[in-house]
């Protein structure tokens, strides 16, 4: 039977609903021992038509069957909950002991930038041509000619994973028009003293600006996005490399002109301020002159090893660049990852340090 609100309310206790004698409200009822059994299970059409109710503050109102499934879920006890929380606070608490790792703070820093990501992926990109380059002398040491052989297996992946991160490294840099057009800007704004350096500069920014987009339309060509010929396409891509090579011989020319105007500079310092102070010396026991004295040069001793740096990653370039000039190439694959990694160590350590 179903009760009105007002019948409801006649009743009074909710222990007092009908239950069935021999319905499972009347079994659940009796085997909590509880008026909870009436909120859990009391009525249902199929069990004597006593209405389902669940409590809500001190109100009774029909309670659904999702309810009662809800309802009959076990719970854990606090204290289950409570030792689980004690347990994970505890594991969690054991990441205290780990000193700060400075260096994965570091890397995280030189990742987030674009040039450091960039050299990450051409670690990857020419590392994996160097291996590929020993797997393969290594199969030819062995004499095999099995084709299932683990070597000639693991070569076409690691290819494969040469190609992604070159392609990769062509994409992120499609942009790359829009610095190379505000660094020629920029020039004009702020054009070396020296006029060998003024002449350098230009004409690397000219390099660069026309490069740029002669790589970017070659990339979207051979990806069908351009609809450019396969022999507009090689020919923007080999003439797009000579301009890069010229740009790597002027950074030669440039290098040389830093260092003899490094070299001047450094002469003049030592007439006014005399040696630096050896490197063992007590900062305490410095002179505020032989402070400053230090620390110009320090800031020499900085700039001849940016110099240093920038030579060995032109050494690595400029045969490269020569090689993809030419349509039938002029090195090996090895040679090219040796060249590659030899760029791409230079160039890391001049990220990191800039990251520090």
């Amino acid at each position: 039977m179903h009760y009105t609100s007002s019948e409801r309310a006649a009743h009074g206790p909710m222990y007092s609903i009908p239950i069935a004698p021999d319905s499972p409200a009347a079994c659940l009822r009796d085997t909590l021992g509880s008026p909870i059994a009436y909120f859990l299970a009391a009525g249902d059409d199929a069990w004597g038509g006593a209405p389902r109710l669940r409590r809500d503050g001190l109100s009774l109102y029909p309670m659904s069957q999702a309810d009662v499934g809800k309802a009959l879920e076990p719970v854990p006890t606090p204290s289950a909950r409570q030792s689980h929380e004690r347990a994970m606070d505890r594991l969690f608490q054991q990441l205290l002991k780990v000193p700060s790792p400075k260096t994965l703070a570091h890397l995280v820093r030189f990742l987030e930038t674009w040039t450091g990501t960039d050299k990450f992926f051409m670690l990857a990109q020419y590392g994996s041509n160097v291996l590929v380059a020993v797997l393969l002398f290594l199969h030819a040491l062995r004499k095999r000619s099995d084709k299932s052989s683990v070597i000639l297996r693991l070569v076409p992946r690691i290819r494969a994973l040469g190609s992604l991160t070159a392609d990769a490294r062509i994409l992120f840099r499609i942009w790359a028009i829009l610095p190379m057009v505000k660094w020629m800007l920029d020039l004009e704004r702020h054009l070396p003293l020296a006029p060998n350096l003024k002449l350098i500069e230009r004409l690397q920014a000219l390099s660069m600006v026309v490069y740029a987009p002669m790589e970017a339309a070659a990339y979207l060509a051979m990806h069908k996005i351009l609809p450019l010929s396969d022999v507009v396409q090689n020919e923007l891509w080999l003439w797009g490399c000579r301009l890069w090579a010229a740009y790597v011989v002027l950074d030669f020319w440039h290098i040389v002109e830093d260092h003899r105007l490094l070299r001047a500079e450094a002469k003049a310092l030592e007439r006014s301020h005399g040696h630096p102070t050896p490197v063992g010396a007590a900062e305490k026991a410095m002179s505020d002159d032989q402070k400053a004295t230090q620390h110009l040069w320090s800031q020499m001793r900085a700039r001849k090893e940016a110099l240093l740096t920038q030579f060995w990653v032109n050494v690595g370039y400029l045969p490269l660049t020569v090689h993809w000039s030419v349509s039938t190439g002029l090195i090996s694959e090895g040679w090219v990852g040796v060249f590659g990694m030899i760029a791409g160590l230079a160039s890391w350590r001049k990220q990191w340090k800039a990251t520090a």
